[in-house]
């Protein structure tokens, strides 16, 4: 998302930009202070000022300031295909700065942390749902599903059917979830 800042007296200025960008495909908004938010209509990824959704019940991430707004990107786009490019480009920095500056602060690589978030919210998508394996595998950003399992088994050591199997088995699951 961009913002644009149109200084005109005249409101002519300002219609006849966000009819051109309307018809260039853009989205266009105008925010209370004036700024013209402008996105591609098919845009790939959301924002870190777009949401401030994080309504999940608490962060894996850890709160280190420099590292907010990676974090909150992941956040926002980990039921996608992201790589490390893209996770760089959308905080401003190169891939190479990105990757020692998280594994300095953290011990972690950029995909690691995707990864940990892409098996917590599928192991509360076994838990709380009744989603065959495969549907959460594609609902948490796997495009291919034998990864899913093999991403699962290394973080847990244990399948993701067998683990909601286990986990159900010993009443950590809420038989009133859909």
């Amino acid at each position: 998302m961009t913002d644009i800042l149109v200084n005109d007296a005249e409101n002519k200025t300002k219609s006849l930009l966000i009819k051109c960008l309307y018809t260039a495909g853009f989205e266009v908004s105008i925010t209370e202070n004036g700024l013209i938010n402008v996105h591609l209509k098919n845009e790939k990824f959301s924002t870190i000022t777009e949401s401030k959704k994080s309504n999940t019940q608490e962060s894996i991430f850890p709160s280190i300031p420099r590292l907010r707004k990676i974090f909150e990107f992941i956040e926002l786009n980990y039921h996608q295909s992201i790589s490390l490019k893209e996770v760089a480009q959308a905080v401003g920095y190169s891939s190479a700065y990105l990757t020692d500056l998280v594994r300095r602060l953290t011990g972690k690589t950029v995909n690691n942390w995707i990864i940990q978030r892409r098996i917590t919210q599928a192991s509360t998508l076994l838990l709380e749902t009744n989603y065959s394996v495969d549907e959460i595998a594609l609902k948490v950003g796997y495009q291919n599903i034998n990864h899913f399992y093999c991403q699962f088994r290394d973080y847990y050591k244990i399948t993701p059917r067998a683990w909601r199997e286990s986990q159900r088995c010993q009443g950590t699951y809420n038989s009133t979830q859909t």
